[in-house]
């Protein structure tokens, strides 16, 4: 712990390559970097968003596009985090964005949520993304809302 900083050992943040999740990304490495933390990056595949979904075919193509995306994204958030000499474990999960995000958390024991307020299903939102908005309304775990 530095200072009078809180130490966190495990702290989440949700990225789906959004501006602002990239900014939570940044906000999560200093965290983990100041405290001795590790930093969890998770990517949900919610493929309800998905451009078109007509048959099984475009089905599995849609979840083989946005693994690819969601690769790139947890590789951005890994490199942030090697330059700053701070660990990073990364997961990819399919289904309810606020859902997935809150059994991560659970399941890993987390200490702190960094996310975005807007993500990219939702830029339009006035304040807060209703993604973000069900997660602080559903947990325990202090989020931190960038």
């Amino acid at each position: 712990m530095v200072g009078d900083a809180i130490a966190y050992d495990d702290i989440l943040v949700p990225t789906d390559g959004s501006k602002a999740a990239e900014r939570a990304v940044e906000q999560a490495v200093e965290l983990a970097a100041e405290s001795g933390g590790t930093v969890h990056a998770l990517y949900v595949m919610n493929v309800g968003d998905a451009d078109f979904m007509v048959t099984p075919s475009d089905i599995a193509e849609t979840k083989e596009r946005l693994q690819k995306k969601g690769a790139r994204f947890l590789d951005a958030a890994t490199d942030r985090a090697e330059q700053a000499g701070v660990e990073c474990v990364t997961a990819t999960k399919s289904g309810i964005p606020e859902d997935e995000i809150l059994d991560y958390a659970r399941e890993h024991g987390v200490d702190l949520v960094v996310m975005g307020r807007r993500g990219r299903s939702d830029p339009d939102k006035p304040l807060i993304g209703s993604t973000t908005k069900r997660v602080l309304g559903k947990t325990d775990v202090p989020v931190r809302v960038v």
